[in-house]
């Protein structure tokens, strides 16, 4: 058991005294996490009682990225927002400072700050409900890189601490936008192209050649975004709410058409995960998205490059399943 948490300086003691308990499984990891996450949450939500007062109205307090998806690695920096209730400029000004507050209390248990600034200190993540829906249509309405990679991240919104349904009846809204332009679809697609390639042509690893990650695979950018970006997009075609990557095939593997390759893709994504929270040297964030290839089994390079050819398979087919879509609604 923890013990309770008084300080922030409390939550880091028993933080970094303990995240190597809590290894052994994805699961156990994320329950880590989330203690952690709600312990910044209650004690900040009391600091900002006894100097601001209590919140000027309801609100929920949601994480994104791998948090959303419960799918953090020993290290994970911030993704979060606030929704609430009613507008005003009361109401912005106190859940700024609580966001604020918020970013700097989880910076300094060890969550590093969101480079692209996606915090519930930052603006556009801190709203009100109905600011809140007006952003949404901007975004899709502007269809632009940047706007629809936004739509993207906050698909993968989980509420931690309020409201769940201030969340959902805004991923709603999304789901009713996308049905009414599904042309959508294919733009969301294109912004989640990027890739790079692990295995070359002669079924050989690609590993990077120089640097401090020399020997390495970047494991993210390589296999666990084109997972998370193709399970997200088929699961917002078939409007489900699950944010998880695994929660999210599991769901699309009740539907005839997935039933068979998603319990292929769902063997592949608890490898990769455990692959990843497996690594004994983790200093620093960037340390969680590589994996050396000497430290593999031959057992375990050969599932691996196993892993990149079924996802090669899944990228094809949420394509076709895109255009599928799409078509039948000109």
């Amino acid at each position: 058991m923890r013990e309770a948490f008084t300080s922030y300086q409390s939550i880091k003691r028993w933080y970094d005294k303990n995240y190597t308990c809590y290894l052994e499984s994805i699961d156990k990891l994320q329950s880590f996490h989330e203690m952690v996450l709600k312990s910044v949450f209650a004690i900040t939500l009391k600091d900002m009682i006894k100097q601001y007062g209590p919140p000027p109205c309801e609100f929920s307090w949601f994480v994104m990225g791998s948090a959303g998806r419960c799918e953090q690695a020993v290290v994970s920096d911030q993704d979060h927002g606030i929704i609430y209730k009613e507008q005003g400029t009361t109401q912005i000004t106190y859940f700024l400072t609580f966001g604020k507050k918020l970013m700097q209390a989880l910076a300094y248990i060890g969550f590093p700050i969101c480079d692209g600034n996606v915090m519930s200190s930052n603006p556009i993540w801190c709203r009100s409900e109905k600011e809140w829906e007006a952003q949404i249509n901007h975004w899709i309405q502007e269809n632009s890189w940047q706007s629809l990679r936004y739509i993207l991240i906050f698909m993968d919104a989980r509420v931690v601490v309020g409201d769940k349904k201030q969340l959902a009846t805004l991923k709603k809204l999304v789901y009713q936008m996308i049905e009414q332009q599904p042309s959508i679809l294919e733009r969301l697609l294109e912004n989640t192209k990027f890739k790079i390639d692990a295995i070359g042509i002669v079924n050989q690893f690609l590993p990077i050649t120089t640097g401090p990650y020399s020997g390495c695979i970047n494991i993210k950018l390589t296999a666990l975004f084109p997972y998370v970006n193709a399970i997200r997009l088929l699961a917002i075609i078939e409007k489900i709410e699950a944010t998880s990557t695994l929660s999210r095939m599991e769901a699309l593997g009740l539907y005839d058409q997935y039933k068979v390759m998603m319990e292929t893709h769902i063997d592949n994504f608890k490898k990769l995960m455990q692959m990843r929270i497996s690594k004994k040297e983790i200093t620093h964030y960037e340390d969680t998205h590589y994996l050396n290839i000497k430290s593999l089994t031959k057992l375990e390079k050969k599932k691996l490059k196993q892993i990149f050819k079924d996802l090669k398979v899944l990228q094809k087919y949420t394509k076709l399943r895109v255009q599928e879509v799409v078509s039948n609604e000109k």
